[in-house]
């Protein structure tokens, strides 16, 4: 932890025996997922490797998993305090670092000749160890012990192939492994900096009660501990979304050149995990400032057809991905309301109609009831039974429904939690009726706004669906990315790259004025990050680019800020904004809209 030297060491190593408790109350999960990966393996590997090596190798995986059984017993008959923490955690990580070996040396033995197999082989590895991330992350010998121990070989055996494509694809999977590594070290850090907080206040309140203070003094430091949570909260929530976006930007690049079948169901699981890590932390970040109190909504008029128009672009090829229709049912209406958290409601509830239903669709209209509007989303998905339709705006509830499929199952069932502690928020009321087998209905209730202004302010129809959805051309195109990151403007440049367009990038205008020059060309598209170093903003930036250039060229700005004024800076400004992590085919979503539009102006003049 980054932070260590300037915690107490008593609290620190209270944080490290609370850990290594963890490790061990989990220490079932461990022995049932090892056993289930090795199973798992062996039968996708039955034609291709040996019986008798498959044997020795599950014979070590039970071997190792026994020992930590007795090591588990041991610990519980012992129950060792914070003084034997480390030692015990030692223990532990001896075990991760032996099974991560054994998933290593699976690498190197059970390699097969064929693509497709070896495809597999590197899909089962990868998912055990993303599948233990959550087991491991919490202590960090164990973490590393068995991350690097169980990649590295696979990693090394791909590229010993020697041929260019297992040549990319080791280094695909070596930045994959980067990543893993560090979201797994700062979530650690972010987990251990939590329970000192936690020991800390803990520790204030047997003060407190020693020495009987006052209650102001109380308030105070009450005060004082919620400043330092909402700090916290905000520091890990832009160490942790910047990898993300980066990675996000990377395996959006990588599926955009991975044209070969053989290697192409590998690259959709890793951009399939990548998306679904993506939104687990965005809705882990949602609700953890939801529980600091730190979301203050601001209420306006809302006119709902631009907010539509966003969800319509920001899913429509999410749908039809899934062979769905995706309707938005025109409307004029608007509503009084918070627009940042009212459209993350909506989102939500689309999100959660697409992922949980197999055929047909979802609709999104609204009705009028009275000094009320009812936004519906409305879908012919799996059905809730009527004994789960509270349940499932409870945190960490999922459906589970023998006609769900896998892709429905994934996440950590908060959706549906934060959509009702937003509505709560908002005091607006959520209504849920659903057939099992059938599809549901969900319907938010919005005070209607008191003017009637917006009827004035036309939109301009879209297009017909199938003129949405057809890839924007970027060829040609000249990108100009506002970043003071260089792993983002990187993997910015890698991406556009991909689809055509040339990348100059730069943490400053005057940097980038600078490529343009050399360039001779004008920008077709700024994409700008909105916190800048040295207290600067990426919509300024925009402003100087515009002013230099003498021309409004199209922007879109890219934000980490968890909270709704940055969406409220954005909207102010007139440009379009894109909330960190940044998935890819939302990027290319909003800037094909933008060059069409600025295109369509153009040949209207």
């Amino acid at each position: 932890m980054a932070a260590s030297a300037a915690v107490a060491p008593p609290l620190l190593a209270r944080a490290r025996a609370d850990q290594v408790a963890t490790l061990y109350a989990h220490g079932h999960l461990t022995t049932l997922s090892m056993g289930l990966g090795a199973s798992i393996l062996c039968a996708a590997m039955w034609t291709q490797v040996p019986g008798r090596v498959m044997l020795v190798w599950i014979t070590l995986i039970a071997l190792n998993q026994a020992w930590r059984t007795g090591l588990l017993r041991a610990f519980r008959r012992v129950r060792p305090g914070a003084e034997a923490a480390v030692r015990w955690g030692h223990y532990w990580a001896i075990g991760s670092t032996v099974a991560g070996a054994l998933w290593g040396l699976a690498a190197v033995l059970m390699f097969p000749d064929g693509p497709a197999y070896q495809a597999l082989l590197i899909v089962c590895l990868f998912g055990a160890v993303l599948g233990g991330l959550n087991l491991t992350a919490v202590y960090k010998p164990s973490f590393y012990g068995f991350v690097l121990p169980a990649l590295l070989p696979l990693i090394l055996r791909v590229a010993i192939v020697g041929d260019p494509v297992h040549v990319f694809i080791a280094g695909v999977m070596s930045v994959v492994l980067a990543f893993v590594v560090g979201f797994g070290h700062r979530l650690n850090d972010v987990l251990t900096r939590s329970l000192v907080i936690r020991y800390e206040n803990i520790d204030l309140i047997g003060e407190l009660k020693a020495r009987t203070r006052t209650a102001l003094e109380a308030r105070a430091a009450a005060e004082a501990a919620n400043r330092a949570k909402s700090q916290l909260l905000a520091a890990a929530s832009h160490d942790l979304r910047q990898p993300l976006h980066a990675l996000g930007l990377y395996v959006a690049a990588l599926a955009a050149r991975a044209r070969d079948a053989e290697w192409r169901p590998l690259v959709d699981q890793v951009e399939s995990a990548a998306n679904a890590l993506e939104l687990q932390f965005a809705q882990l970040i949602d609700l953890s400032r939801l529980d600091a109190g730190v979301l203050v909504p601001e209420r306006t008029d809302v006119p709902l057809a631009p907010m539509f128009a966003r969800l319509r672009a920001e899913f429509a090829a999410q749908a039809a991905a899934r062979g769905l229709s995706f309707v938005i049912v025109p409307t004029r209406v608007a509503v009084r309301s918070d627009a940042s958290l009212l459209e993350r409601i909506v989102g939500n509830l689309i999100s959660n109609a697409i992922r949980y239903t197999q055929r047909g669709g979802v609709v999104v209209g609204v009705r009028r009831q009275g000094s009320r509007i009812a936004i519906d989303v409305v879908d012919t998905g799996v059905g809730i039974a009527p004994d789960d339709r509270e349940r499932v705006f409870d945190e960490f509830f999922q459906v589970r429904s023998p006609g769900a499929t896998m892709p429905a199952r994934r996440g950590m069932g908060l959706g549906l939690a934060i959509v009702r502690r937003f509505a709560d928020l908002l005091d607006h009321h959520i209504a849920l009726d659903s057939t099992l087998g059938t599809g549901s209905r969900f319907r938010v209730l919005v005070p209607r706004a008191a003017s009637p202004a917006f009827r004035a302010h036309r939109v301009r129809a879209s297009p017909p669906f199938v003129e949405r959805m057809r890839p924007p051309a970027f060829e040609g195109r000249v990108v100009a990315v506002v970043d003071d990151d260089p792993s983002t403007v990187d993997a910015m440049r890698t991406l556009f790259e991909t689809w055509g367009a040339c990348v100059v990038g730069g943490d400053t205008p005057d940097a980038l004025l600078a490529g343009l020059g050399v360039l001779e060309r004008y920008p077709d598209l700024i994409v700008a990050d909105l916190r800048l170093a040295d207290e600067r903003s990426g919509i300024d930036a925009v402003r100087r680019l515009r002013d230099e250039l003498g021309i409004a060229v199209p922007a879109v700005i890219v934000s980490g800020d968890t909270g709704t004024r940055a969406d409220r800076e954005a909207r102010s400004a007139g440009l379009a904004l894109l909330p960190k992590p940044v998935i890819g085919s939302a990027l290319r979503e909003a800037a094909g809209r933008l060059l069409d539009e600025h295109d369509h102006a153009m040949l209207e003049k």
